[in-house]
Parts: C-alpha cells; structure tokens; sequence
C-alpha cells in the first residue's frame, strides 16, 4: 500500500496538484475545521483513498480543534513553562472565557495551546491570528485588544569571522562552480566531519556519499526546518535572517550529491518563515543562482519550500518525508534509509537546516578551516546555542565548541535575571537530559554532554531557576512526549501516555515499575521520540529524587 501511495502522490506532483494535507488546510482557513465532506473532496483532489486522507486529517494540530473567526493559542513549550509554570495558559483562558480547545458560540474567538512559537527568548508567548506577543505583559495587552508584535534581540557571534551569522552570499557555491567537480566538494565536507545539528549529530558527508551513489533517477536534498524542539529559535532566526546560507548549502549538497531539486519543510508556527525563504529563493532566481544552467555551468538546482501542519515527530526523518508529500506524519521502519528511498521513492538527503548552512564555509574555505574553528574541542565547526528568557541576555549566539555550559551561561548569556540561579538545564530540546547545577563545567560538546547523559541536539539551553518544582517539570515533559506521539508504535504510544498519569496523579510514583517502562520505551520505540524521552526522566531520577515524590 505504501509504495501505490508514493506512486499516486508521484503522479499528482508531476502535475502540481495540491496534496491532501494542502487541501485539508485550505479547508480549516475558510471555514474553521475539517468536516466529512472536506476528507471526500481532498480525497477525490488527491487521488488517495478517503482512509488515507481521514488519517492526515486527524493527525496534524493545526487541523484539529474548532477555529474561530479570531484564532489565539498560548505557548506550553519548556521555555514558557520555566517562566510560568503554565500560568500564563490558565490567565488568558479565564480571560477570554474559554478552554484550551472551545470557541465562543457566536463563532467570534477559540482558544488553543501551540508547541513552540519560537519567542522563548521573550517567554511566555502567544499568538493572535498571525500576531506573535511575548513577554510578562503578554496577556494583559492581548486580553485588552492591543497585543504588540513581539521583538526580536539580534545574533551575536563569538568568533573573530563569523560563520552561520555572516550574511549568505553564494561565493561558496560560486567558487564550487568555477573550481571543484562534485567528489572534491563532497571529499571536502567528508574531511570537515560535519556533524548534524539537529540532533543524533550523524555525518553529513557520510549522508550525502550515500545518496550520491544510490541508484535512482532523480535525487533530493531536504532541509529539515521543522525545528519543534521547545527552547530552540535557532533554525527560526537562520530561515528568517540569513535565507540565503541556507539555500546556498542546499545548493551545495544538490551539487555533491547528484540532486537537482530540494525542500525545505518549515513550521506552521513559524507564519515568517516561509515568506522569507520564497522572497529569497526568488531573488536567487533572479542572480542567477538558482534554475538551470547556474552561471552557465551546466548545474541545474532549484528549492521548493513547504510549510507543516502541527507536528514535533515531523522532525524525524521519515515522518518529515511523509508530512512533505501530504501524508500523515508518522516514522516508518528503517532501513530502507532516505538516503536509498525517500521524497517520492527517491534516494533523498535530509539534513537539518543548520547543518546546510555550514557548508558554503567549508566550500569557500576547505575542511581544515572549518575545523579550525573550535581550537578546543575534536568537534569541527562553530554552533548556535540559544538561551531561553530566564537569562539576562538570552539570544542566539555562535560560539565554538569546548566553552564550559558555566561559562556559557554566566558569560556569553549573563547569568539568570532577578538574581536567581540555576538549578538545572535541559540542552539541546526536550530529548536532552537534565544538567544539574553541579555539572555547568561540562563542555559543550557531543561528547562530553553525552557522557552526563546530556545532548547538543539543536543548541537550545532552558534553564530551570531554583523555584522550579521537578514534579511539576516532569509531567511537563510527559504531557508533552504524550501528545507529540505519532502513535505508530505502542511503547510510546501508550507507555508515554501512562508515565504521564503516574507523575499527574499526584500520587507516589513506583520507582521500580516507572524504571520498567522506561526501559521498554528505550528499547521498543520506532524511533527516537520514545526512545529518547527516557534520557531527562532518568537525570531527574538521577539528580533530584527527593522531589519526584518516588515510592520503593
């Protein structure tokens, strides 16, 4: 079945059609929600089977719930609970006089909850309409009929040349173009031991060798911007101020690995970012560094951007491969890998949309520049770490690996506000394991962060200040592994979904039977949203007993 879906989608595409899930969100736009009728006509569009398209309708956020003329939703992201502990979700609720999920009966406002807006520098946040408003008067400026769009603090980079902050200009392809065959530039990202930014850190050149030589009339390069890891705004700040260095690697990669077309698939919480990334690609078109025959070199290259529908798990490979065709975003079983059969069957590389904009250093530069910028570290490259509103200067900032998480947070970020402390960091999204104060002289780095059971993941860096009750953050975490489940698989399906009501309870929490299903969650989940959720419920475990109310 499977494969005959790949194939109805890869005839409808050939024609441009509009996937099913396309469809299914014009339908919430014009009218509020997805009804009966609405699954049989995107299913007549598409050309897939009703069931099919009934299962897109009933997985994505942004197709569930009622609409109201007026849409407003609040962040429940890790960023906005350690600045509210919620409360800013229960405040606008009551003040609008709904639930999570209600609209008024005349149809005028609903209310919903959004993971993660990506204002967690400003936490907490919340969106009216398209309107992004952050910060501790947040609600009472939406509740008054006058929420200000949120700002936005600048980048800093640490390194004397910046590298992901420096505005993309295409002189790295340009001197690709002019210079190096395919193999030389893939020998070159190869030697630079670039590493994912998105999370398991696999080597990018290692992915693209893959694809390159797959069998396959057409190749693909992704660029995964469906950055759903709350605390994190880097992929955010990259598609929406520097465009052009990410388009610029995927132009690069098409180039390494044989590819002549790439997507990007971006958040629907991020309403900017596509917007930014089709100006640029136009503006490309219009250099001349995009289309066919680029600057005359016989590479022909061009990117189509897709924005999601709702969805964490879209994060992971498979499922984002399945959420760009229309489907429902749920993990497959691996192998076969993207690299052999991915978009439409196709070998694909999928990469995250940090990891891309790496490359054109590399192609300006070669792989022992790149290598050169983190001195102190065996870890190639520069990195993005962000840092969340319980910071006093919390941004984006480009540092080179090896600082201390200390120095990071008391430095370059300057310590927490109000005078508070750190009690704990989650680094690197909601899969990462919990630092304890104690542990801040670890390195960031892959290695020595994994060795604390602890992850580079995207860069995020929350804090937890000492008023944070673990309990309380640790039916955060399951609440949320919960919902973003897919579903596919029973361990996290239903594993995830009954840790939470062990912790929500209230109750004392068997440590011996919490422990077992942890294990059962590592060791029997498709993928790693149930197989790493385990990694910050054992540093609470590890860390802070005495506050998880644990009974044997």
């Amino acid at each position: 079945m499977s494969r005959n879906l790949v194939e109805l989608i890869r005839r409808h595409d050939q024609a441009q059609a509009p996937t099913a899930l396309d469809l299914l969100k014009s339908a919430v736009a014009d009218h509020g929600s997805v009804t009966a009728e609405d699954v049989q006509d995107a299913a007549a569009a598409s050309g897939l089977p009703e069931a099919t398209v009934y299962g897109v309708a009933t997985f994505y956020d942004d197709l569930q719930g009622p609409r109201g003329a007026r849409h407003v939703r609040a962040c429940s992201g890790t960023a906005c609970f350690a600045a509210t502990a919620g409360r800013h979700i229960s405040e606008l609720g009551a003040g609008l006089g709904l639930g999570v999920d209600e609209v008024k009966a005349d149809g005028s406002v609903s209310f919903g909850e959004v993971v993660c807006l990506g204002f967690c520098h400003s936490s907490p946040a919340l969106i009216d309409g398209s309107t992004v408003s952050a910060g501790a008067d947040a609600v009472t400026a939406l509740l008054a009929g006058s929420p200000a769009e949120a700002a936005e603090p600048d980048w800093v980079s640490l390194l004397e040349e910046p590298v992901l902050t420096r505005p993309g200009d295409w002189s790295g392809l340009e001197r690709t173009l002019r210079e190096l065959e395919p193999e030389q530039l893939l020998a070159e990202v190869v030697a630079a031991e670039v590493r994912g930014r998105g999370g398991a850190g696999f080597p990018a050149g290692v992915k693209w060798r893959f694809t390159r030589a797959a069998a396959g009339a057409e190749k693909f390069i992704v660029a995964n911007g469906d950055e759903g890891d709350p605390g994190s705004y880097i992929d955010k700040y990259l598609m929406e101020r520097n465009p052009n260095l990410v388009l610029e690697g995927m132009a690069l990669a098409g180039y390494a690995a044989g590819a002549a077309h790439g997507y990007i698939l971006v958040r629907s919480e991020y309403p900017l970012s596509k917007p930014s990334l089709d100006a640029a690609i136009r503006q490309a078109h219009a250099d001349g560094w995009l289309g066919s025959d680029i600057r005359g070199s016989g590479f022909a290259f061009d990117i189509t951007v897709v924005e999601g529908a709702g969805s964490y798990v879209v994060g992971e490979e498979t499922a984002l491969l399945a959420c760009l065709q229309g489907l429902r975003g749920t993990v497959s079983a691996r192998p076969p890998f993207p690299a052999e059969r991915g978009v439409h069957g196709m070998p694909t590389v999928v990469n995250n949309v940090e990891t891309l904009a790496n490359i054109p250093h590399i192609a300006r530069h070669g792989a022992q520049a790149y290598h050169d910028l983190s001195p102190d570290s065996k870890t190639a490259g520069s990195k993005l770490v962000c840092f969340n509103e319980r910071f006093n200067r919390p941004t984006v900032y480009e540092v080179p690996f090896g600082m201390s998480m200390r120095r990071l947070c008391d430095e370059v970020a300057g310590g927490l506000r109000d005078g508070r402390t750190v009690k704990a960091l989650q680094i690197g999204g909601p899969l990462g394991g919990i630092l304890p104060a104690r542990l801040l002289d670890t390195a960031f780095d892959f290695d020595q962060l994994a060795a604390e059971g602890c992850m580079v993941g995207h860069g995020s860096i929350v804090a937890f200040d000492e008023t944070t009750d673990m309990r309380a953050l640790t039916v955060h975490l399951l609440q949320f592994g919960a919902h973003e489940s897919c579903g596919k698989c029973f361990p996290c399906r239903i594993g995830l979904r009954r840790a939470h009501e062990m912790f929500s309870s209230g109750a004392p929490v068997d440590q011996q039977r919490f422990e077992e299903l942890l294990e059962a969650l590592e060791l029997g989940s498709l993928c790693a949203h149930g197989s790493g959720m385990p990694a910050p419920l054992r540093s609470l475990l590890a860390h802070f007993p005495d506050e998880l109310g644990l009974a044997g």
